[in-house]
């Protein structure tokens, strides 16, 4: 599930006010919702490098979701071992068995 942090990888503003405080509670869960994000599937959240997903953990955490996890290195280094770390290109949806590659 796509859980958008921002408008690029350096902003979370769909978790954060201008002031960078975080924001609701309510108005983060109504998000994850809408793309299909809630406590009661196993998330791991993961991103780029790891901060951003450290992040997001963190909120769900305090709002007591338990089945949660962190990916902490990331894309950046879950792609940095290809012969170990498989990785799929195009569309999920539309992806066949032949377009999964484990270089």
């Amino acid at each position: 599930m796509w859980g958008n942090c921002g408008s690029d990888a350096y902003h979370m503003q769909h978790y954060r006010n201008v002031d960078n405080t975080m924001r609701a509670y309510p108005e983060i869960a109504a998000n994850w919702l809408e793309a299909g994000i809630t406590a009661d599937k196993w998330v791991a959240f993961y991103c780029g490098t790891g901060w951003r997903a450290s992040e997001t953990w963190f909120y769900a955490y305090l709002q007591g979701w338990d089945r949660i996890a962190v990916y902490d290195g990331g894309w950046f280094e879950w792609s940095s071992d290809p012969l170990n770390n498989p990785i799929e290109i195009g569309d999920p949806d539309a992806v066949s068995p032949q377009d999964v590659y484990a270089a």
